[in-house]
């Protein structure tokens, strides 16, 4: 009767660490949550507040004027000015035989216009203003899916590090909750004291890995509220009924391919290149001529005037040409200096190049070795259960240790961690492919919403 009824007791207190970990599990499900921010939630306060993306879009808006000023100098250049004037003389001596002091108004205007008809560099300049749009737009749209990313990144940290903490509390009291049973049955000569010393260690390990989870919480939300200029206390988990999708099509070179023409950051750097190039060729245009109709038409009456009063109206028309000799040799060396800063630019596109093929592939292996990762620790967290479960029961009948308890519940708790931590990572690797191809959009960003509760 007497073995029975420790044996109870021993079994009820097993199971308490058990229910921990159930209550834990529980809150990481959202069974405790009333409402809780899901992923499209954040990212709508995102593109009203991130400061990264509405700097972007501010000089996209601001590059787009460079056409427009490149084709102002296309056009008349027209200009008025007007003059009225005051004149105090004080003539000495005079062959006229007028001499004295005199006070008198004189007016006038004049107004001009200047139409380039040759320059070759205005014509450049005005293609460079379209590469130079394509390079903004390419780096606004790059931003656009960049806050995806970013949005998506801050909130799995903050689900993972929610759930890092959830498991170090859950395994510190698991452990506290052993220490004591085996502080009891040291008291009572059914262990040693070496027991309690690792009972003891073990815990004393589970209080600092929960202070770092909490100072990892803390971080991480301090890293969304960046984002959103906003606290968020409560996130929607993911689903454990998240699906598995393979990428679409399922050959890493076609997401290459695709890529190679859609990347944003590798068309920015394209457009980049070209603006380069055409820089080149505004600079050697120094060497050519310029041709320009200037015509203007002004009028001046200083008829007050007691020496020499008239009144003039005169109009002019002509052609202006300009033909560039030399220059101390200024021209030729910015014309040196645009041919290494072209350079310079192809060297910058054949780095994205390779970095875009390397981000994409590495994106297709990631998604690829996700979809395994969750499965594998999907069943490493059955069987670190199972393990669990023979463990105690071992630990019933004699043949398991109190450190062989503590060593299956921790083994437990870090299989449930895991198991979490490679669901995010696969979400966030289906996103970082279609960024890295140039395709991402914030339909795929609901669609991952949807795998959460």
């Amino acid at each position: 009767m007497m073995t029975q009824t420790r044996a109870s007791i021993r079994d009820n207190k097993m199971r308490k660490p058990l229910i921990s970990l159930a209550g834990a599990l529980l809150m990481l499900n959202g069974a405790s949550l009333s409402y809780a921010e899901n992923l499209t939630d954040i990212y709508r306060l995102a593109q009203e507040s991130d400061p990264q993306l509405r700097a972007a879009e501010a000089g996209y808006r601001a590059t787009q004027e460079a056409r427009p000023q490149s084709r102002a100098a296309l056009l008349p250049n027209i200009g008025f000015s007007a003059n009225v004037t005051n004149n105090e003389t004080d003539v000495e001596a005079s062959s006229f035989g007028s001499t004295g002091s005199s006070s008198y108004s004189s007016n006038g205007y004049s107004l001009s216009l200047q139409q380039a008809i040759y320059h070759h560099d205005y014509y450049v300049q005005l293609r460079q203003a379209d590469s130079r749009i394509a390079s903004a737009e390419a780096q606004f749209g790059s931003a656009r899916q960049g806050l995806i990313l970013r949005v998506a990144d801050a909130y799995f940290n903050r689900l993972a590090a929610q759930d890092n903490l959830a498991f170090a509390e859950a395994e510190k009291r698991a452990i506290s909750q052993q220490l004591r049973q085996t502080q009891q049955r040291f008291k009572v000569g059914l262990n040693a004291i070496t027991d309690v010393h690792e009972a003891q260690a073990r815990f004393d390990a589970a209080v600092a890995q929960e202070i770092a989870a909490k100072n990892q919480l803390d971080v991480a939300t301090e890293a969304l509220r960046e984002i959103t200029a906003k606290a968020h206390s409560e996130l929607a988990p993911m689903s454990d009924n998240m699906p598995l999708i393979a990428p679409e099509p399922a050959d890493i070179n076609q997401w290459v391919d695709t890529a190679m023409k859609q990347n944003l950051q590798l068309l920015a750097a394209e457009a980049d290149a070209n603006t380069a190039r055409e820089e080149t060729r505004r600079r050697r245009a120094g060497h050519l001529p310029t041709l320009d109709l200037v015509a203007s038409h002004s009028y001046s009456d200083n008829t007050d005037s007691p020496t020499f009063g008239s009144e003039q109206t005169n109009t002019n028309l002509s052609l202006q040409l300009n033909i560039p000799i030399y220059a101390g040799g200024g021209i030729s060396s910015q014309e040196r200096e645009g041919e290494a800063l072209y350079q310079q630019a192809m060297e910058a596109l054949e780095q994205q190049r390779r970095a875009t093929v390397r981000e994409t592939r590495s994106a297709y292996l990631n998604v690829m070795a996700g979809i395994s990762s969750v499965k594998a620790f999907k069943q490493a967290l059955s069987s670190a259960n199972t393990a669990l479960e023979a463990t105690q029961a071992g630990f019933e009948v004699g043949t398991r240790t109190a450190v062989d308890v503590l060593d299956s519940q921790r083994e437990l708790f870090r299989a449930q961690r895991d198991y979490a931590r490679a669901r995010y990572d696969y979400a966030l690797a289906t996103l970082q492919l279609k960024q890295a191809a140039g395709v991402l959009s914030e339909q795929d960003l609901n669609q991952i919403n949807g795998w959460l509760n």
